[in-house]
């Protein structure tokens, strides 16, 4: 009967020694992502008013633009910056979304939308942006079709000569 007792135990130790190591087994995906692979870097959650896969060609305001000839950004009015420097301005550009119900809200506030074209070297068609020049802040249309709210001076932006 003493063997017979032994032998269960043993077997009760294997089975049991059997089942932790088939749970190890089963999670070791998990400890390995968690404890032994580097987490990728987290994109940004800052809507960007352009495109950041694609290198900007052009931009068209209503009557002026900024083009890059040779590899030089040149502006066909006179602003009282570098045209590489407005263009770096207007890349640069983020802003807080603005959400549908927001937007709404600030309809009857809103005055006549302006375009900005946006040409990229890889895209056939441009980004159309559409903006408005509130006076605490720019509503403007980025390049996912989401609204965003810049504050910036309107020199900052249109820097003009007069």
């Amino acid at each position: 009967m003493r063997v017979s007792v032994a032998r269960r135990r043993r077997w009760n130790n294997i089975l049991i020694l059997g089942i932790i190591a088939f749970i190890a087994i089963l999670n070791l995906p998990t400890i390995i992502k968690t404890y032994l692979i580097d987490p990728p870097a987290e994109q940004s959650t800052v809507p960007l008013l352009f495109n950041p896969n694609t290198q900007v060609e052009a931009i068209h305001f209503s009557d002026w633009s900024l083009q890059k000839v040779d590899g030089q950004w040149q502006s066909t009015q006179a602003i009282e910056i570098p045209a590489q420097e407005l263009v770096s301005r207007w890349s640069a550009l983020v802003g807080t979304e603005v959400d549908q119900a927001t937007f709404d809200g600030l309809k009857d506030k809103l005055n006549a939308p302006q375009t900005i074209e946006v040409w990229y070297t890889e895209l056939e068609e441009p980004q159309r942006i559409t903006y408005y020049q509130l006076p605490q802040f720019w509503l403007l249309k980025n390049w996912q079709e989401q609204w965003i709210a810049v504050s910036v001076e309107p020199n900052f932006l249109l820097p003009l000569s007069q």
